[in-house]
């Protein structure tokens, strides 16, 4: 596994290298830290500055302290390869352009907070590293402490009926950094509004279609977490479903629970849909209390058929309670009640 690890000197390079810490990386994986000038914003200015050398800092002096971290590093994790790599220009198109040439896995960068104003005219590093990079990336906050590895980290894994999401689950199952966490397959659902239920057919229909979203993605969860037990890189694996509007609900579980870590697809919007409505991917990496991991790049081997299956096998079950059980309307009485047994981990809601 390679994995690029951005620094830039403030707590945010802590926390990245607490991040870094709080896992058992594949052996023979290659962690590669970066470091990009100018100084002035430099992993340098403060050490620098403490011996009087602030003129002395140049790429040497970096490559230098940023090559004992490395070592540092190095002798604490087991089986892993820790190299450091000074680059110089601006910081998102620099790692971007060596991210081209190293070929990632993973990136791992801290994140600074912003206003509102910062946020919508400048946006932040993380965020365009996240735009830019076409592989995973997680985005750490700055007050994110070690945790030991051993124990494993709650790890909250967003999931919704899209290939982006499924292509996030398919990725975690050859995650063995992920062996001792526990993972919570979480989904929610846009509840039903009074203003879709006006008249009866209206609201036959809306619930209908509720329930055949509910009992589709609750079907789609049993799936991905039949699939990530086969890979057997997890000590626990839960699953819930609950109603509410996706970036906030999932915000607060992860708060709630706790997550050190909320793992989800990226749905790629672009252009004025992006701007217009932002992304539930992009709204949770900025707002969450906790690390983010965004998976890029993946293609989903196997969404489309585990979507047809279940849609035909729901097609099969209404047809059969039809038949047994037709209610006065011609509405199947009881074949829509989804699964009763996904509910999300202790403290979660």
């Amino acid at each position: 596994m390679k994995i690029i690890a951005a620094l830039d000197g403030s707590q945010h390079s802590s926390a990245t290298l607490n991040f870094l810490l709080s896992y058992h990386w594949p052996a023979g994986s290659w962690i590669k830290l970066v470091h990009v000038l100018p100084c002035e914003r430099g992993l340098m200015q403060y050490v620098m500055h403490a011996f009087g050398k602030e003129n002395e800092c140049d790429t040497e002096n970096v490559s230098l302290i940023l090559a004992g971290v490395a070592e540092e590093l190095a002798r604490s994790l087991h089986n892993v390869s820790v190299s450091a790599e000074v680059l110089a220009g601006d910081p998102v198109d620099s790692i971007l352009s060596f991210a081209d040439t190293f070929h990632p896995d993973l990136l791992v960068t801290g994140c600074r907070k912003k206003t509102a104003v910062d946020s919508i005219l400048l946006g932040s590093v993380s965020q365009k590293l996240l735009e830019g990079m076409n592989c995973p990336v997680a985005i750490v906050r700055g007050d994110s402490a070690r945790l030991d590895p051993d124990r494993g980290a709650n790890v909250l894994v967003a999931v919704d009926d899209s290939e982006h999401s499924a292509a996030a689950v398919e990725w975690l199952q050859w995650q063995e950094w992920m062996k001792q966490s526990h993972i919570a397959l979480l989904s929610v659902t846009e509840p039903l509004h009074q203003s879709a239920m006006d008249g009866i057919r209206s609201a036959s229909d809306h619930l209908l279609t509720y329930q055949a979203e509910k009992m589709l993605i609750e079907s789609l969860l049993t799936k991905w977490g039949i699939f990530l037990q086969q890979g057997a890189n997890a000590r626990e694996i839960t699953r819930g479903t609950v109603d509410g509007s996706p970036a906030e609900t999932i915000l607060t579980g992860a708060r709630n629970w706790p997550a050190n870590l909320i793992v989800m697809g990226a749905h790629g919007r672009t252009g004025i849909a992006k701007i217009m409505l932002g992304s539930v991917s992009q709204h949770i990496s900025t707002h969450a209390h906790c690390s983010v991991l965004i998976v890029k790049g993946m293609q989903s081997k196997l969404y489309d058929l585990e979507r047809t299956q279940i849609l035909d096998s729901m097609v099969l079950d209404d047809l059969a309670a039809e038949q047994t059980k037709p209610g006065p309307s011609g509405i199947p009485a009881s074949n829509w009640t989804g699964s009763s047994g996904h509910v999300p981990p202790t403290g979660l809601f």
